[in-house]
């Protein structure tokens, strides 16, 4: 009876562990991809004037090897869902929006899906 009784709360709960589970993964790789658009802030805000933006659209790409180099990031990132690591040659892509005067941050080849 015991045994049963066990067997059924595993069956219950389990799912929803795993559930629980997969959500956390998906909330630290979107606070990772929080921390890179902050990195590119820091950096974006330092060398403004040496990366040249204009009001083209066109954006400015930075690495995360650039960023990891000049000390907005620590040195190996690791996709929290895959567990891969996280190429340093991905970027992130800047662009000044002129109708706002402020910057877009988009980062690419990180999937948190």
């Amino acid at each position: 009876m015991v045994i049963a009784i066990i067997a059924i709360l595993s069956l219950i709960l389990i799912p929803n562990v795993m559930v629980l589970i997969d959500k956390n993964k998906e909330r630290s790789c979107e606070k990772m991809i929080d921390n890179i658009k902050s990195a590119a802030k820091m950096y974006v805000n330092q060398n403004k004037y040496e990366l040249g933006f204009d009001c083209s659209g066109t954006p400015k790409e930075i690495t995360l090897k650039t960023l990891v180099d000049a000390g907005y990031l620590g040195g190996e990132l690791v996709n929290p869902i895959n567990k891969e690591e996280i190429s340093l040659e991905s970027k992130v892509l800047v662009t000044y929006d002129c109708s706002v005067k402020g910057f877009k941050y988009k980062v690419n080849n990180i999937n948190c899906n």
